[in-house]
C-alpha cells in the first residue's frame, strides 16, 4: 500500500483529539490504540477528497479502502512468525495462517467499533470465495462531505 491520503491522516488526527476513538475499559473511557492504527492506516491509503486532478484522471476513489484485513495484517506486522516451524508454504508463499487468522478477527472487531462510531462504512462486503475484498469508505468529515464522497464514490465503482 502507498501513502497517499496526507488528509485523510490529518482528520483522522483530529477524530483522536475530539474523543472519537475511545473505548470503556472498566468503568472509564481510554484512548483505542487498535482503532486509531486501523483507521489512520486505512486513510494514509486512501486518496484524499477532493481529489486532485491527477488522481481524478486515473479514476482514483477517495477515502476508499479495499486492499483487504490480510494485507493490513501484514503491513502492520501482525502475521509475523514465532518460530521457523510455524511457517507453512502456501502458493509459493511462505505464510502463518493461524497468526493470519487471529490477526484478521482482531482487524474485524476493530472495524466493527469504527463502523458502529460512525467512522467507516461497508459499500460492498468482501468474499474469499469470489476472492475479493471489502470495500471500506472512510467518514471521517463532516456528515455533508461524507454524503458527498459517497455519492461520488458509488456513481464511480457502481455501486
Amino acid at each position: 500500500m502507498r501513502f497517499v491520503g496526507y488528509r485523510n491522516t490529518k482528520l483522522v488526527e483530529q477524530l483522536a483529539r475530539d474523543g472519537r476513538l475511545l473505548s470503556t475499559w472498566g468503568s472509564a473511557k481510554t484512548f483505542d490504540p487498535m482503532q486509531y492504527t486501523l483507521l489512520m492506516k486505512m486513510a494514509s491509503s486512501s486518496y484524499d477528497w477532493p481529489l486532485d486532478k491527477q488522481a481524478e484522471k486515473d479514476g482514483r476513489q477517495p477515502r476508499v479502502y479495499q486492499y483487504g484485513w490480510l494485507a493490513m495484517a501484514q503491513d502492520l506486522g501482525m502475521t509475523l512468525p514465532d518460530t521457523p516451524a510455524d511457517i507453512e508454504v502456501i502458493g509459493n508463499e511462505p505464510r502463518v495462517p493461524r497468526k493470519e487468522t487471529t490477526a484478521i478477527q482482531r482487524l474485524s472487531q476493530t472495524a466493527k467499533k469504527l463502523e458502529a462510531s460512525g467512522l467507516i462504512k461497508c459499500l460492498r462486503k468482501g468474499s474469499p470465495q469470489k476472492r475479493n475484498n471489502a470495500i471500506w469508505l472512510l467518514t471521517i468529515g463532516t456528515p455533508d462531505e461524507n454524503a458527498e464522497v459517497e455519492a461520488y464514490v458509488r456513481r464511480h465503482m457502481r455501486l
